[in-house]
């Protein structure tokens, strides 16, 4: 039974005082919690709310996860033209009060206080978390010598970690794309002596290209300097910073990256963490050299854990993807809105960062939180149903938080319901009801219509060219420009078609194979070399006969032309079709 949270803790306490409550009861709640991350912070919060017995409980020693553990203060936020981000979210954001950054004391206060006024309770520096199962079902949370009983569980932990330890099925990284990597890592440092009028008056100074300032944050590429940065630490780089102003004058940089890192293995963290750690004091006496207003910049210590950008990838019921995002769809089941753009962090050493895209708007349902695998259980953060691409937008936490907030809600009414997070899920009559809640908690639904996707979606080869986004092989970039038109060459094609054999077809290797059937081409692309190029990718797969695409005919082009990117991709997707149909 569902009991008005203050209620339930007056009752309680009551029953503590009488003896008349055993440990049983008092572990027994509507709603667990897993993890101190905003999403986990969020799902608590509105489950309370809507009269849920919630516990949350955490291994860490404070509330915030990633915004104040992690220290990332810089937010990814989209306002324009219409702001996504409200709800629960918002009052949090309206209780930090500081615009696109914040403070990171301010921002635990504001969480502690969310938790508080909702009445959930909240144990931290808990044991190892581990799931009570009874078959493939989760009916509570053992910590230590203590078993919390649960309606219904909500994995709020940064990497899906309670989850994976249930048994709900995930891939980590780009590997369902065909890529073993992964975004890369960040260690947020601390910097005192900063003259922040200074480097707001030097920002203003050299314009927009150089950085993007206001009272609390400065955000920008910094004339190249911090990319030209050398680090002596292997595997450590430098971009382009994202600076945030503490109440106390010191300042958050999210700029340092750290590379192969296992996000499962404390060991490798630490190592990475380390490395980190030692290259930092050398990046601010860098910065101090040429950055307005560092003159005086001294490094001051680190966050407590890492930004892991992306783990895990929840198999869930069903999945936001890409064509999703680049389709800017919208439908009657959304519970939340996303908008920011497909921003992929460095994947390796060698590249520098793709944007594939940037959506208008783009909704998602509430089957992405729910495993395929196993009941009683909820995914929320980074680690939901979102594939990889997908992930790229929808990992940013003001969306996260609204998510989170519609699963809080969902989990409460599907234990009053007595439904699994799965029944619940695709019942529609229980979504409109849930769509009708949230909106009188103050969220944002977009309304139902049809929209363009994203990019020239006129353009004879567009169809092509989503083809290659989906697995990551072509970009868009901020202005949604893939440059169709643009000449390419014949050794971009064979590049082109290798990571198609790779993340099409699975063919490891494929580069090396492909490269020592028809060497690196110089010169454009053309028919000739298109035809040549793709018989001999599609004899690496035993199919010379599908590699025969008649590509003049194909793209309506004459004997020696040289071919677009978008032509390139339109070969490309005939040749995927032919082995396909083999």
């Amino acid at each position: 039974m569902l009991l008005i949270p203050r209620l339930r803790h007056i009752l309680l306490a009551l029953g503590l005082l009488l003896g008349a409550a055993s440990s049983q009861e008092a572990n027994d709640w509507d709603i667990v919690v897993v993890g101190s991350e905003p999403e986990a912070i969020a799902a608590a919060v509105s489950a309370a709310e809507e009269g849920a017995s919630t516990l949350l409980i955490t291994g860490h020693d404070r509330l915030g996860g990633l915004f104040v553990l992690g220290e990332l203060n810089v937010l990814d936020l989209r306002t324009q033209p219409v702001n996504l981000q409200k709800g629960l979210f918002e009052r949090w954001w309206n209780l930090v009060g500081r615009g696109h950054s914040f403070d990171v004391r301010r921002a635990q206060r504001a969480f502690e206080r969310l938790l508080d006024e909702a009445g959930v309770t909240v144990r931290t520096g808990a044991d190892e978390m581990v799931p009570v199962m009874e078959g493939r079902q989760v009916v509570g949370v053992r910590s230590g010598d203590d078993v919390f009983h649960a309606g219904q569980v909500i994995d709020g932990t940064a990497d899906m970690d309670f989850g994976a330890l249930a048994g709900a099925g995930y891939t980590v990284g780009f590997e369902s794309l065909g890529l073993k990597a992964r975004m890369v890592d960040t260690l947020v440092f601390r910097i005192d002596g900063v003259d922040w009028q200074a480097l707001r008056r030097g920002v203003r100074e050299r314009g927009r290209d150089y950085a993007i300032q206001d009272e609390w944050v400065a955000w920008g590429h910094f004339g190249g300097y911090p990319a030209a940065y050398r680090a002596q630490e292997d595997g450590i780089r430098l971009r382009g910073l994202n600076l945030g102003l503490q109440e106390d004058g010191s300042v958050l940089v999210n700029a340092l990256l750290i590379h192969d890192i296992d996000p499962f293995d404390s060991a490798s963290i630490a190592e990475g963490r380390a490395r980190a750690e030692r290259e930092a004091p050398r990046v601010v006496a860098y910065l101090a050299e040429e950055l307005p207003g560092f003159a005086n910049a001294t490094y001051s210590g680190a966050a407590q854990t890492l930004y892991i950008r992306e783990s895990r990838h929840l198999q869930a019921q069903c999945t936001l993807t890409v064509d999703d995002v680049m389709d800017n769809r919208v439908t009657p089941l959304d519970i939340a809105a996303g908008g920011y753009p497909l921003d992929v962090q460095i994947l390796t050493r060698s590249d520098t960062g793709f944007v594939f895209g940037a959506p208008e708007i783009y909704g998602v349902q509430l089957c992405v939180a729910v495993p395929q695998d196993v009941s009683g259980l909820w995914v929320v953060g980074k680690a939901a149903g979102y594939d990889p691409i997908a992930a790229s937008s929808a990992r940013v936490v003001p969306f996260g938080m609204n998510v989170a907030e519609a699963v809080g809600v969902a989990a409460a009414r599907a234990v009053r319901a007595g439904a699994e997070p799965a029944q619940f899920a695709a019942d529609e009559a229980q979504i409109a009801g849930l769509r009708e809640r949230l909106l009188e908690r103050g969220a944002y639904l977009p309304p139902v219509a049809a929209r363009e996707p994203v990019g020239p979606s006129d353009h004879p080869h567009y169809g092509a060219y989503r083809l290659m986004l989906s697995r990551g092989l072509a970009l868009g970039g901020y202005s949604n420009d893939p440059r169709l038109h643009q000449e390419t060459t014949a050794l971009s094609f064979v590049y082109l078609l290798s990571n198609v054999l790779e993340r099409f077809f699975g063919l490891d290797g494929a580069g090396t194979q492909l490269v020592a059937l028809v060497g690196t081409p110089e010169g454009p692309l053309t028919p000739e070399n298109a035809n040549h190029s793709s018989r001999a990718a599609a004899c690496l797969l035993n199919a010379s006969e599908s590699g025969e695409i008649a590509v003049e005919e194909l793209v309506g082009a004459a004997p020696g032309d040289t071919l677009s990117r978008g032509a390139a991709y339109e070969v490309a997707a005939a040749l995927i079709e032919a082995l396909r149909e083999e």
